[in-house]
């Protein structure tokens, strides 16, 4: 196993809140994302970052759902190919908890649960990438 390998299967067993936010642009995405969940934002006042989040928040947040509906689903779609690292803060950042990792050969399969729209989803990671997002709704540790 390359020694990248073991960073980003160490990372992704990590904790979510010590992995994310170390950077200014990191924290203003957060905060972006945040805002919109709670239905607070004036993206007119903020950068790219915070607009990025906001516009996170609003692809995987369904406010406007009728009586009785659970919500959507967080979008998902857009992870495929992008960095190992990079795809952990969105997870996270989207209301996603690691709860499961694997490790076989050079490839790490990472399942993640959002227990605000019952979603559990795996991860394959390859050569530092997003390879593929897959449901696993009968993931044992989705619950």
């Amino acid at each position: 196993m390359k020694p990248s390998t073991l960073a980003i299967a160490a990372l992704i067993a990590a904790a979510a809140p010590a992995a994310f936010g170390s950077t200014a642009s990191e924290r203003e995405y957060q905060r972006g994302y945040n805002d919109c969940s709670q239905g607070r934002y004036d993206q007119n006042q903020h950068g790219e970052s915070y607009k990025k989040g906001c516009r996170a928040a609003e692809d995987g947040q369904k406010s406007q759902a009728p009586a009785g509906h659970q919500g959507g689903k967080a979008k998902l779609s857009d992870l495929k190919g992008m960095d190992s690292i990079k795809a952990f803060d969105v997870m996270t950042a989207r209301g996603f908890t690691n709860v499961d990792t694997l490790t076989a050969g050079e490839t790490i399969y990472g399942t993640y649960y959002n227990a605000k729209t019952h979603q559990c989803v795996q991860l394959t990671n390859t050569n530092n990438r997003v390879e593929s997002i897959d449901d696993v709704p009968s993931h044992p540790k989705c619950r």
